[in-house]
């Protein structure tokens, strides 16, 4: 059997050409800014001016309120034992807006959790002649959230974000005679939607006059997802498009109709050292509870899941942030590593993912900063029927700060 890997169209705030998307709720989205993403992902480090998405307690260190936007580029590459394809996307990576108050940090937004997107072909010969399957699927699921901080001392912080996840995924299953005209489609559909929490809690302590010490625990509970579920099947001309013999099947006598989806426990835990406006490094292990995770709809016969680990290590370096002289002086240098196992097994055999990131923090008026930089990472391996992927961003984030909620003692 050959198996070629083929691209469909992206959609929604942003996407993914991996095939390892079909598992699951798909590929899961890294949900922080730009700031924390050049940094490998590194959540344990926050400031007075940028939002930390991922570390609610971040909120309550925030002295201005600040709006963030992220967006993407990505071009793709899957790799088999018989094909090469390559394919480019654009997309929004988070929208948020950060306010502080004088007891405590809130914020809202949209980010996407999950993305869908792959388009798998098998060709088989049979005594009719060549047997085209062809396997689809797109979609995803979205979060809005919001996120309270509050600083209970000086040197600590806690915080909770409730979130609110929707979305829908579409799978698709097409078989037909190269020649011949008509083929046959299976639809599954899923509209998911329910609540998700997470706590968070920072900590700084100063070591010296000049090193600082800084702390992350975050923990997230498994929640669990509505997914309202349909199937449909029919007969298509290929060429004409008329579809013919359209049937809805019961999934009611099944009980699939409506089923759960599940948001794994994650528990966080990170670690770092810096100087205030210089430099920073730090280390971070997030722990990912998959392994009760199962889908009922659609059913996976040669996917199983396993408890996921990521460890990050990263940080940055401002060499002069007040100097008058050199622009290039005042710019952030960050730069990061995340690797992964996967929480999913293909055939009980593992997956893993790394990733290399660089970034650039350039500042603009007053506070204000623009935030680029370059992701690349690997999935998987061309090896034993699998196959890998490959992908390089560049994302651009942009941090924009202005005064809320301050007395003005002078007009």
């Amino acid at each position: 059997m050959v198996v070629l890997f083929g691209i469909k169209s992206l959609s929604g705030q942003t996407g993914t050409v991996s095939p390892y998307s079909f598992a699951g709720l798909g590929e899961q989205n890294f949900r922080g800014t730009q700031i924390t993403r050049f940094m490998g992902g590194l959540d344990v480090f926050s400031d007075s001016i940028h939002v930390n998405l991922n570390n609610p307690a971040a909120y309550g260190k925030l002295k201005y309120t600040t709006y963030s936007l992220g967006v993407n580029y990505n071009t793709n590459t899957i790799s088999s034992d018989n094909d090469d394809t390559t394919i480019g996307g654009a997309g929004i990576d988070y929208l948020s807006v950060a306010i502080p108050t004088k007891r405590f940090g809130f914020g809202f937004g949209m980010i996407p959790l999950t993305s869908v997107g792959y388009k798998i072909e098998s060709l088989k010969e049979s005594d009719d002649g060549t047997l085209n399957n062809r396997f689809e699927g797109s979609g995803g699921v979205n979060q809005v959230f919001f996120s309270v901080g509050i600083p209970i001392l000086k040197q600590l912080r806690i915080g909770v974000s409730a979130l609110y996840n929707f979305g829908s995924i579409d799978y698709s299953r097409s078989q037909f005679l190269e020649g011949v005209d008509i083929a046959t489609f299976s639809e599954d559909r899923s509209t998911i939607n329910g609540w998700s929490y997470q706590f968070g809690s920072e900590f700084d302590l100063s070591l010296t006059r000049n090193i600082d010490l800084s702390a992350l625990v975050s923990f997230q509970p498994e929640s669990k997802l509505n997914s309202e579920n349909q199937r449909i099947y029919y007969t298509r001309s290929l060429q004409e498009g008329t579809v013919e013999d359209f049937n809805e099947f019961d999934l009611g006598n099944q009980n699939l109709d409506k089923t759960e989806k599940i948001l794994p426990q994650t528990f966080k835990i990170g670690i770092g050292l810096g100087q205030k406006q210089k430099w920073f490094v730090g280390t971070q292990i997030n722990l990912l509870n998959f392994d009760n995770f199962s889908s009922k709809f659609p059913m996976r016969d040669n996917v199983t899941y396993e408890d996921s680990r990521q460890w990050i290590i990263g940080g940055f370096y401002i060499p002069d942030y007040a100097s008058l002289t050199s622009y290039f002086n005042r710019v952030v240098y960050r730069l990061g590593f995340r690797t992964e196992n996967l929480s999913v097994l293909i055939d009980d055999r593992p997956l893993r993912s790394n990733t290399y990131s660089i970034g650039f923090g350039l500042p603009i008026q007053g506070l204000s900063n623009a935030n680029i930089g370059i992701e690349i990472g690997s999935i998987g391996k061309n090896s034993g029927g699998l196959v890998a992927h490959s992908s390089v961003a560049f994302r651009v984030g942009l941090s924009l700060n202005d005064l809320w909620f301050i007395k003005r003692k002078y007009n």
